[in-house]
């Protein structure tokens, strides 16, 4: 079953690999090639490692990284003559992606006896980042995409704290690689934003892919970890 668990991981680092490659020379039927693949990847990746586990965290991190296959695949039609529907609809798959992993999150510890309860004050710089951010870029959104982005930010700010809810409720390491890959996944989703609504920077498609796959592999070992060692509550 290792070997098995290696194989998928190996297969998972060459695709991003690629990717990254793809994306640096702007060569676009590799990226078509290869982007549709890196998710689905470490799904199975993920299912492989978990395999046995019967927990609605293991269902809801499969079904978000399919969901973000969905998002991965409309978004690269994002920027043709239909490209502000392809991307509302790349929004709407990553949002719902973002619900998944809230939700298993907090069906392992609830907001009721999570560690957000016991320091609330850890919510706020995520509400200070979500008004900066939003309006720092909101003269540059749509009126169209306004309200969905608004809506985005919020969801991804909530799945961050849903993590960080799990704080003294999981193994030190395995709740800093499971945050480490919730704000990288953040990370990537905002500069996603920045890169779309009137402020570019170089590099943007690079930086973007790297934080996007850190943040997915983080989420993915990080809730493989708990459920391999934690008994179900």
């Amino acid at each position: 079953m290792e070997r098995t668990h290696a194989q998928w991981l190996i297969a998972f680092a060459a695709l991003c690999l690629l990717e990254l490659v793809a994306e640096a020379l702007a060569w676009q039927p590799l990226i078509y090639a290869t982007k549709p693949l890196l998710m689905p990847t470490l799904a199975i990746w993920f299912a492989h490692r978990t395999a046995g586990v019967r927990r609605f965290l293991r269902q809801t991190m499969i079904a978000g990284l399919l969901l973000s296959t969905v998002g991965d695949v409309l978004l690269m039609f994002s920027g043709g003559a239909y490209g502000p529907l392809f991307f509302l609809l790349g929004l709407a798959a990553f949002l719902c992606a973002h619900l998944c992993y809230t939700g298993g999150f907090l069906a392992e510890v609830n907001l009721r006896n999570g560690f957000l309860r016991k320091q609330p004050y850890w919510v706020a710089p995520f509400l200070v980042f979500l008004l900066f951010f939003v309006s720092w870029l909101w003269p540059g959104i749509p009126a169209g995409m306004r309200l969905p982005v608004a809506v985005y930010a919020g969801v991804i700010s909530g799945m961050a704290l849903s993590v960080i809810n799990l704080r003294n409720h999981v193994n030190g390491a395995v709740f800093t690689i499971t945050l480490a890959g919730a704000l990288l996944f953040m990370l990537s989703d905002s500069l996603i934003a920045v890169q779309k609504f009137g402020h570019p920077f170089p590099g943007a498609r690079i930086i973007i892919m790297v934080t996007y796959l850190a943040g997915q592999w983080g989420l993915a070992r990080g809730v493989s970890e708990r459920l391999r060692w934690t008994p179900a509550v």
